[in-house]
């Protein structure tokens, strides 16, 4: 059984954040809120594959694994190749944020936690909980939305199924999130950027930084 604490969004507790980043650096699981919806992930460099995510989920494997990393598109680079610009310009105007990129994975990402074609999702989250643990268990975070596959992301931890937080190691309580709903997606493999999932962040936003405008 999981253990639950409860944790302020605009304040977090130093103690409930290390704890949680303990339990990442060997190799847990944490469900966490972030500005989005709930999320459960581990740690991109101390868990040993992203499988036992997937098995909670209930997720087909050929679906992609998002990266939470910190805020830097410098990061697009490490963790991907061949990266177009207006890429780099999508993340320097709206990283942290409710936004994800797709790009070529680097060989900085293992082949198990690659997507099928080679590539890999990496974000930047606006929210306090999330970058102290990225920043508290030393590196990305392999993390997806703590449901089912093919069932509502939860936005509130009272709505997250009780099998999703006994699977966990910690799970931590922070109410409601902020956008209740999950991040843009955009495919930046290409010559330009294509959203494969409308979020909090509208399409002409994308599409206008993404050109390079405000």
């Amino acid at each position: 059984m999981s253990k639950v604490y409860r944790i302020d969004q605009e304040d977090p507790s130093a103690e409930v954040i290390n704890l949680a980043a303990t339990v990442l650096r060997d190799g847990g699981i944490v469900v966490f809120p972030t500005e989005t919806v709930y999320g459960i992930g581990a740690s991109a460099h101390s868990c040993f594959g992203p499988h036992e995510i997937f098995d909670i989920k209930v997720r087909p494997l050929d679906r992609f694994l998002p990266w939470l990393v910190e805020d830097d598109d410098a990061l697009l680079d490490t963790y991907g190749v061949d990266v177009p610009e207006y890429a780099h310009n999508l993340a320097k105007m709206l990283w942290p944020g409710a936004l994800t990129l797709i790009v070529k994975a680097s060989e900085r990402v293992g082949k198990d936690f690659r997507a099928a074609d080679g590539t890999v999702a990496l974000r930047s989250p606006d929210h306090m909980i999330v970058r102290a643990l990225i920043h508290a268990s030393g590196g990305p975070l392999i993390a997806t939305s703590a449901n089912t596959t093919g069932t509502a992301a939860p936005h509130d931890f009272t709505s997250i199924e009780d099998r999703i937080i006994a699977a966990a190691d910690v799970a931590l309580d922070g109410g409601e999130t902020r956008h209740q709903q999950p991040s843009t997606t955009v495919d930046c493999t290409g010559p330009a950027p294509v959203i494969l999932r409308q979020g909090a962040i509208e399409a002409d936003v994308i599409m206008s930084v993404a050109a390079g405008g405000a």
